[in-house]
């Protein structure tokens, strides 16, 4: 008798062949055995592999796991199908089992080899090139048909048109000639360049169009500026976008479509999204309800105080926006004491047929938990206490949630780790109602070496070599060469160390300082530095030797006040002939020294592009205080607010800049010298040369008014308008600046300039953009000096 079992992809299927008498049924009270059950645990005399040759043959039995003399198990064959088809280099795959005279079975593998493709071309493309397309198909040449991949590459080639504006174009594969010839062409239509022409809305009575424009992304074209691609996937968001705006306001039974009507040479297209609004929601009720219990009340707080707590109020406009910050709201009121594991669904109960929804506030409170044992990790070199000191949680506290994502944002400000994450931990058995805290870091390069130049208005050109390492530890000496080679030495403590020299057309300076941001582990932290400056100026140079210490303090989030130490050795040299005889009393060496106390208080979150926040700073030094050559008092003043006016549904932000500065000196003895004066103008106040802005001396050589030898006085107000002209690079400005500085507390001498400018961010330039601005006086005393443009650029290498 010879059974075959053939097993055909990941089935089986059984054909017995046998004499018809030997289809004899065994008594009914068992069933009859099949062939395969006949075949199972017999032994396996050969494995056999058909329809393949050379290294095809050897791939395939390389990856069969059947084996003679093993017992055969139908199984293991199913499996080595399902493998040899994930190969992809095999059409179709069978196995066959046969029963031999002997009792031992064959097991036999049918393979057809998948075809392979010999050549990849593309025709009938013009405005993309060949290296292009065939650089986003990832069908190989030489390498076995991939059905997958082909169909995958239409449809990467057609999306990669869309984003050029060809949104009509067709792309197809010439089938025959792969079947026949084995050769991937793909056939390409173009067609004509598709613009956006014009975007417009229908059905909008709630809100305007340049609104509703607002909230999509598609917008239409603007020669050289713009593209203004036809893109539906872009379509799609829009649709999106628009229902998630509506929603937001009300309008819960929002709909939006849109209508693409091409011109007719298919060349501009004009898009008009369909928008029926419906009713606008308010809402009628809000509970609180227990998830755990309905019929329990909560732990916590009761339905009125939670009501009292939320932003969103019976008979508001139901708004995504507020149910999600009363969400949020709610889960800080009860993550605050310790319930950490609080959750709180937003549940909208429609009551009728008129435009009312009740909020159900479904809350599971959990447990209320303290914080046990907090674990740093993966922190190979940055010392623990660096990390722990910024911690606002400790252990035996209860929990508050607010105080965790704080404790992380404080962490990640310090820039140590590319990534940070604090996790709360099971609760152990052994200790019910405590809960570990992990904290995970992934540590980063925090040193550089860096060179790059800078060229400005008010500075000149100059160059720029810098060491600076953020995570220094001045007592970690290495023990061996290779530990300071690899940065493994002087690293750890979290304190920062730079050294700075910048040779330059009229700035040379050499600098370096350290600063240790928690001493002995406290709120305090010191400062060391020091410094050379040589300062060209028009009259004469001025050259500086300079130490400084600072003492400084957190007192909570937002404040932080220092007291300082200076001592200052200054020389004038060359001065010029027609230089103000002011510089002739001034030109020294002489020495100053001063001691000072400082605070400041900011909450503006980022110096990349804040949008918010504002920053206070106040200043009181007394020049001479330590001994020197002068003796007053000098006190200053600087509040700068930002504010986000307006935001595209990019993200990109329109941000109001507002800045007041004043400085005052006095009780001076003998005299205030010239270098330690106010002085305004250039990237200080547009629209006036550098230094200009302050009371005149006069010449040496005949005794007319000469340049500016600064004042005694100083207040500057401006304010400054930046909007997004061009994806995230390019922004413009609008800004006005005002102020005088005089030897009296007033406000003559009253200067007002009015301009405009460009910012370019050019993120491998780093976060400072470059800088033009041309201002234009509108308000200037005799003899000041005008300056149309004024620029900054820092070009790292």
């Amino acid at each position: 008798m010879v059974a075959l079992v053939t097993l055909v992809g990941p089935l089986a299927v059984v054909g017995p062949v046998a004499p018809a008498a030997a289809q004899v049924a065994p008594p009914a009270e068992a069933p009859p055995p099949t062939p395969e059950d006949q075949l199972v645990d017999r032994l396996v005399a050969d494995v056999v592999v058909e329809g393949v040759e050379g290294r095809l043959l050897d791939l395939a039995r390389n990856n069969i796991r059947v084996a003679p003399g093993d017992p055969y198990d139908p199984s293991i064959g199913r499996e080595d199908v399902e493998n040899l088809y994930r190969l992809g280099r095999f059409r179709r795959v069978s196995v066959e089992a046969q029963l031999q005279d002997d009792g031992t079975v064959v097991v036999i593998y049918r393979l057809e080899e998948q075809p392979t493709v010999l050549e990849v071309q593309v025709v009938g493309n013009k405005a993309v090139s060949d290296q292009e397309i065939l650089g986003i198909v990832r069908q190989a040449r030489g390498g076995p048909r991939d059905d997958y991949l082909i169909e995958k590459a239409i449809r990467d080639i057609r999306e990669l048109y869309v984003e050029k504006g060809y949104y009509l174009t067709d792309v197809s594969v010439d089938r025959s000639l792969l079947e026949d010839q084995d050769t991937l062409l793909f056939r390409i239509i173009e067609g004509p360049r598709v613009r956006i022409r014009r975007i417009a809305f229908q059905g909008n009575d709630a809100f305007s169009a340049d609104r509703l424009e607002a909230e999509t992304e598609s917008r239409t074209h603007i020669f050289i500026l713009r593209q203004g691609v036809l893109d539906e996937d872009v379509l799609a968001r829009d649709r999106a976008a628009l229902v998630e705006f509506y929603t937001d306001r009300g309008y819960l039974d929002v709909r939006v479509d849109s209508v693409i009507d091409l011109s007719p040479d298919n060349r501009e297209a004009t898009v008009t999204f369909l928008v029926e609004e419906g009713p606008r929601y308010r809402v009628g009720g809000i509970r609180l309800e227990n998830a755990a219990d309905p019929d329990a009340p909560l732990e916590h707080l009761d339905a009125a105080q939670a009501r009292a707590l939320i932003p969103l109020k019976v008979g508001d406009t139901y708004s995504a926006d507020k149910v999600n910050e009363s969400v949020e709201v709610l889960e800080d009121a009860w993550g605050t004491v310790g319930y950490v594991d609080v959750q709180v669904t937003p549940v909208p109960l429609w009551t009728g047929d008129e435009p009312v929804v009740d909020l159900l506030l479904s809350v599971r409170e959990g447990r209320r938990y303290l914080v046990g044992l907090i674990e740093v990790k993966d922190n190979f070199l940055t010392r623990d206490k660096v990390i722990r000191r910024e911690l606002e949680i400790r252990p035996g506290r209860p929990f508050d949630t607010r105080q965790l994502a704080e404790s992380e944002r404080r962490v990640e400000r310090l820039r140590l780790f590319s990534a940070t994450r604090v996790t709360v931990q099971d609760e152990r058995p052994e200790n019910p109602g405590v809960r570990d805290v992990l904290i995970e870091v992934n540590e980063r390069n925090t040193g550089s070496i860096n060179f790059g130049a800078a060229i400005g208005s008010d500075s000149g050109v100059f160059g720029e070599f810098s060491i600076r390492q953020d995570n220094f530890d001045l007592f970690d000496l290495p023990e061996t060469f290779g530990e300071l080679a690899t940065g493994r030495a002087f690293r750890g403590a979290g304190q920062q160390f730079a050294l700075t020299i910048r040779p330059g057309s009229e700035i040379f300076e050499y600098s370096t300082s350290i600063t240790e941001p928690s001493l002995f582990d406290s709120e305090y932290s010191l400062s060391v530095g020091g410094a050379y400056r040589e300062r060209r100026f028009t009259d004469y140079d001025e050259e500086r030797l300079r130490g400084s210490l600072s003492l400084g303090r957190r007192f909570g989030d937002v404040w932080q006040g220092s007291l300082r130490v200076r001592g200052e050795n200054v020389e004038l040299r060359d001065i010029q002939g027609d230089a103000p005889t002011e510089l002739l009393l001034d030109q020294g060496p002489d020495t100053l020294t001063s001691l000072g106390v400082s605070m400041t208080r900011t909450t503006v979150g980022t110096i990349v592009r804040p949008g918010r926040g504002s920053r206070l700073e106040l200043a009181l030094d007394r020049v001479g205080a330590l001994g020197g050559d002068f003796d007053f008092w000098r006190a200053e003043a600087d509040y700068t607010v930002f504010l986000t006016l307006a935001e595209d549904f990019l993200g990109r932000r329109s941000i109001l800049k507002l800045n007041t500065r004043a400085g005052y000196i006095f009780d001076a003895d003998p005299r205030v010298p010239t270098y330690e004066r106010f002085y305004l103008g250039g990237r200080s106040f547009r629209g006036f040369e550098f230094r200009t802005v302050a009371p005149k001396g006069v010449r040496i050589d005949n005794g007319e008014q000469a340049d500016s030898v600064g004042g005694t006085w100083l207040f500057f107000a401006g304010a400054q308008y930046e909007v997004p002209i061009f994806q995230e690079n390019v922004n413009g400005v609008v800004f006005v600046d005002t102020g005088t500085v005089t030897d009296s507390v007033g406000f003559d001498d009253y200067r007002v300039s009015v301009g405009f400018g460009v910012r370019l961010y050019v993120p491998q330039l780093g976060p400072v953009p470059i800088a033009f601005d041309f201002g234009f006086p509108i308000k200037d005393v005799e003899g000041d000096e005008d300056q149309v443009l004024s620029f900054s650029a820092e070009l790292p290498f």
